[in-house]
């Protein structure tokens, strides 16, 4: 029987909803303060009349929890958030279901992830993952009628035998989430963000090895260092942001006339390198006069290009070799091409 006192219970109706929460749990994992949610459903057979979620929420409240961090996400269930910080979640009774009974005659399950931890990362997937976690032990302690709140921790999988499968799948998905965040910063920290081309430091993971395959088969390889002749004329002349799409346009060129196996990268502002395996000098000279011609033809703009032909001692070889020769196209003009003395 509920007590007088609650007879005029909460107007849940304040209370923000499913997506505040998720919109919370995502502030809350990026600043690396995720405590707890909780999740409390009434049992759909055991309900007075009246607002039942508002008549639980107030125990809650009188108890240990405040109204703002309550979120109100379907007709009988309600979540709350806790921060690292909050001690607060340390004080919440194992017996909270029975004295919200005693207090509101409804029966309730609570059900939450409690699993404070940096592993959580910042991924968009991780709030749906602890969200829906939640509401997967929610679930399983009003399968069993469970008369306490039941908590998803670090230890679920060795002490508690209910939670097992739960616990494996929360720890597994946090795995496969970090790897792929994991994943796709290398490839971003690989990777230029206007082109989506290598950059620099892409560029030369892939070339050592192209080096250590050269001097082991013996084939020789061109490396190609090009340099936009037009860049600051265009930038100076119409702006940065015309001097962006003049480069995502050269990379674009570039890109189209080699091919898929062949390695380019922006190896600066407007510098550009690539190279072309197991090939012959009359080839490579052949490949940098049709890229020259090509952004010639194609773009606002001109580039110079420096060729080293050869298997090179090191990486640094090539391109010491390389960048002499394009040092002699720009002093005698620009928008030429010039290979490196053979060894």
């Amino acid at each position: 029987m509920a007590s007088p006192a609650l007879q005029n219970s909460m107007d849940t109706r304040a209370l923000p909803g499913a997506t505040d929460l998720k919109r919370a749990l995502v502030d809350i994992l990026y600043r690396r303060q995720f405590g707890a949610l909780l999740i409390f459903s009434i049992d759909p057979l055991n309900r007075a009349s009246g607002d039942n979620i508002g008549q639980v929420l107030k125990v809650l409240n009188s108890i240990v929890i405040p109204a703002p961090e309550s979120f109100h996400i379907t007709d009988d269930k309600i979540a709350v958030l806790f921060d690292a910080d909050d001690a607060r979640v340390r004080e919440i009774p194992s017996s909270l279901p029975a004295v919200i009974a005693e207090q509101t005659g409804h029966r309730v399950s609570c059900g939450g992830v409690k699993i404070p931890s940096e592993d959580y990362g910042l991924h968009p997937q991780m709030s749906e993952l602890i969200f829906s976690t939640a509401q997967c032990v929610l679930a399983r302690a009003q399968q069993h009628a469970l008369p306490h709140v039941v908590w998803l921790t670090e230890k679920s999988a060795e002490d508690i035998l209910y939670l097992t499968d739960i616990s494996l799948n929360f720890f597994r998905e946090i795995a496969r989430i970090n790897a792929a965040r994991v994943q796709r910063m290398t490839l971003e920290s690989r990777t230029d963000f206007l082109t989506g081309l290598y950059n620099r430091r892409g560029f030369e993971a892939v070339f050592t090895r192209m080096v250590r395959r050269a001097n082991r088969n013996g084939n020789p390889l061109a490396l190609y260092y090009i340099d936009s002749d037009s860049l600051k004329v265009i930038n100076d002349s119409k702006g940065h942001d015309a001097g962006d799409r003049f480069i995502v346009d050269l990379a674009q060129v570039l890109n189209d006339m080699l091919r898929a196996s062949d390695l380019l990268s922006r190896w600066a502002g407007d510098e550009f390198a690539a190279v072309v395996e197991n090939t012959s000098r009359a080839r490579a000279y052949a490949i940098a006069r049709r890229l020259n011609r090509a952004v010639d033809e194609r773009t606002e703009g001109t580039i110079s290009i420096g060729v080293y032909h050869g298997v090179p001692k090191s990486m640094e070889d090539a391109f010491r070799k390389a960048d002499t020769a394009l040092y002699r196209v720009k002093n005698r003009g620009k928008n030429d091409i010039e290979l490196a003395d053979p060894v």
